[in-house]
Parts: C-alpha cells; structure tokens; sequence
C-alpha cells in the first residue's frame, strides 16, 4: 500500500463479481503511467452519447491528493478508452479534452 502516494493502476475482468478475474495490467499509457498520472483511480462515469439512454462512453475519475494541503486536492478526468483488438482498457494523459470530441473512432456526442 502506497497510503496517499499515486502507484500504477491495475485492471481486471471477470464473467461475474465473484470471478474468476483475470488480470490486464496497467491501463495507461505514456508519461506518468506507473503512477496513473500522479492520481489514485476513484471512478468510472457512463456518459450517455445520445439517443436510446445507453452509455456509449466513459470517463475515468482519479484523485490527485495534496497531502500537504488536503483542502487544494483535485480530480483528473480523462476519457476511457477500449483497445479495438482485445477490448483491454486504455488511459492517456491529455492536458485538454472535450466529451464532444474525446472519442474519435465514435460518432459525435451531438448526432
């Protein structure tokens, strides 16, 4: 346990809850993956990508703890992506992003 210091993230599959799982690694990718760019995961948000009410697209939600100055901690909000060979998941660091164009290989959110 790293306590309040970023490791690597790890992610895994499974058929049900109870298993078996199957690990995949790290999900990131690029400068500052072995530490999940400087963040612990906390979340996977579903965004809907219009009609039909499914989610067609998902953000992955970390926090950046500030353990010097826990009141000026923050969240990184980074588009979740899926490998189109394996279905694995992939992070990337981006320093600016949009739902309405996160996605390329998708339709956009506004069709």
């Amino acid at each position: 346990c790293t306590a309040w210091k970023p490791n690597a993230a790890r992610s895994a599959v499974a058929s049900s809850v109870w298993g078996p799982w199957v690990e995949l690694g790290n999900p990131c990718r690029g400068e500052g993956a072995n530490t999940t760019f400087d963040s612990q995961s906390t979340f996977v948000l579903p965004v809907s990508g219009g009609g039909g009410g499914s989610s067609d697209h998902f953000v992955f939600v970390a926090d950046r703890w500030n353990e010097k100055n826990l009141s000026d901690s923050r969240y990184i909000w980074l588009p979740l992506e899926f490998d189109e060979e394996n279905g694995s998941p992939i992070i990337q660091w981006r320093d600016e992003w949009s739902p309405m164009n996160a996605w390329p290989t998708s339709k956009s959110m506004n069709d």
